[in-house]
């Protein structure tokens, strides 16, 4: 029994030290990544590499101005992303379509033009019975008119006043309207002083700037966990007002100190009075997704983070 139990715990130890390795095997072993793009006035190309667990899942795309074309690899099967588009090589249906449904409608037409035809002539008695009628209705009318003159003018009176009436009412609601009106914007003025107020309280909040300060520096890691160890690249860069071909220049001076970009490998070539994009670069790194996993439950279970979320949620 003894012997029997040991067999077990072995069988289970050696799975679950296998499931062990393979957890740490996923998240420490590296995503290696390649980067290659060219520049010039009317054309582009980025060309895109990435491996993973000695290349067993790659991904491989290429992107131009004219097609775009991505596949991913999972164990050496292959899986593509965007679709290519295939133009219509049978020209010769659409053609054909297009004279049947043009023989259709010219049909139509002839045969709406026979219908409106036959209904004229079939129209043609019955429009001078409808003749005497309307002459006999006109008469009818005007004998009509003499006898309304004389109510007309007893209801005048009483038009007046209920003209007056219905003035004196419309003064009534849009007075009404009006006050309903600036009881709502008064309460939505209350209503937004009361969230800019709430809003300002939460921004000066101690626990707001420390998750700022804290969620800051994570982001920060990642970003230079996941940027590129190895660039090379030769630009031009210019623009028309001088001003701001400087303001670029500072800013790419700021990122290659902030990620320890060596700017021996990147020459840049600045234009101070024309517009001018062009070059090519060349970039490789890697990333642990163990790595990127731990940043990310830092980030979350931070004291101050994490109540934020839950006010938020």
């Amino acid at each position: 029994m003894i012997h029997i139990l040991l067999m077990i715990l072995k069988i289970i130890g050696i799975i679950l030290l296998a499931i062990l390795a393979l957890c740490l095997l996923i998240l420490f072993f590296p995503v290696t990544y390649q980067v290659r793009g060219q520049l010039n006035e009317n054309n582009y190309r980025v060309s895109v590499r990435c491996g993973w667990l000695f290349h067993l899942i790659h991904f491989g795309g290429r992107f131009t101005n004219k097609e775009n074309k991505a596949r991913f690899w999972i164990f050496g099967i292959p899986i593509n992303l965007l679709k290519e588009k295939k133009e219509n090589s049978k020209p010769n249906k659409s053609v054909k379509k297009k004279k049947n449904s043009e023989d259709k409608i010219k049909k139509e037409t002839l045969r709406e033009k026979k219908h409106s035809e036959e209904n004229t002539f079939k129209e043609k008695p019955a429009q001078t019975q409808q003749k005497k009628e309307e002459n006999q209705k006109e008469e009818y009318l005007e004998q009509k008119k003499e006898t309304d003159k004389l109510d007309e003018n007893l209801k005048g009176r009483k038009k007046f006043f209920d003209r007056l009436k219905e003035f004196f009412g419309k003064i009534y609601q849009w007075i009404e309207k009006t006050g309903i009106i600036l009881k709502k914007a008064l309460s939505d003025i209350k209503a937004t002083y009361n969230k800019a107020k709430e809003f300002k309280a939460f921004v000066t909040a101690n626990t707001t700037k420390e998750a700022y300060r804290y969620g800051k520096r994570i982001v920060l890691k990642t970003i230079k966990h996941i940027f590129p160890r190895k660039i090379r690249a030769d630009i031009q860069l210019g623009f028309e007002e001088p001003d701001i071909t400087g303001k670029v220049l500072g800013y790419i001076a700021m990122l290659f100190a902030v990620f320890h970009i060596n700017p021996k490998k990147i020459s840049i070539e600045p234009y101070f009075d024309k517009n001018v994009i062009k070059g090519n670069i060349k970039m490789k790194g890697h990333f642990l997704i163990g790595v990127l996993l731990i940043y990310v439950l830092k980030f979350y279970f931070k004291k101050e983070i994490h109540d934020i979320i839950k006010k938020f949620s």
